[in-house]
């Protein structure tokens, strides 16, 4: 996975939060340490709030980010876009006469995505990301990609770069452009819903 950045105003205010929470779990621990009459050693005790902010920062990061009360409560706002997606495309190749199917499978923690997308004639994966929140059409996810053609792709089809941005509508599908660089220079419409 890569990291992927965002103009969600959350990755300021949430490793805060975490590390003034992991303050106030260290001194708590030292509290009920003194109280049950227990002596640690001090390398254990020194690292003790950059330990809970460590533990914190990778829980948040892995698992608690998607938890739909974070969601409520407005520390997260971009989407948990994990999972496979099912759909097809469409492609200026043969004038957008055919809809070729796909499969996406996106794999996703708060910091880090990646995006790997088949159809049947070359599978492509992400290599960065950008997730938009604050445009009034809705979140986008805009990543560039490296697409390999499989075996059996016409021999006109050869590695290259392109650049995708799809948007997640109300109603939980994945619509939008992507346009293959360079001596390609083709480009389509990719929709897809999580399968």
């Amino acid at each position: 996975m890569h990291d992927y950045s965002t103009d969600a105003s959350e990755r300021r205010g949430v490793p805060l939060l975490l590390a003034l929470l992991a303050i106030a779990l260290a001194w708590a621990t030292s509290k009920f340490l003194a109280a049950i009459h227990l002596s640690i050693p001090w390398w254990v005790d020194a690292p003790s709030s950059m330990g809970f902010y460590g533990a914190l920062y990778t829980l948040f990061d892995r698992y608690l980010w998607r938890n739909s009360f974070v969601h409520k409560l407005g520390l997260v706002r971009v989407p948990d876009l994990e999972g496979r997606w099912r759909g097809y495309l469409i492609t200026s190749y043969d004038g957008h006469a055919k809809r070729y199917p796909l499969m996406i499978n996106i794999f996703q923690s708060w910091t880090e995505i990646i995006v790997y997308l088949t159809t049947p004639m070359s599978m492509s994966r992400s290599s960065t990301a950008v997730i938009q929140m604050d445009d009034p059409e809705g979140a986008a996810l805009i990543y560039q990609y490296q697409n390999q053609p499989l075996a059996d792709a016409v021999k006109t089809m050869h590695m290259h770069y392109g650049t995708a941005m799809l948007r997640l509508s109300s109603d939980g599908c994945l619509t939008g452009d992507y346009y293959a660089g360079r001596d390609r220079r083709t480009f389509g419409r990719i929709c897809c819903k999580r399968a």
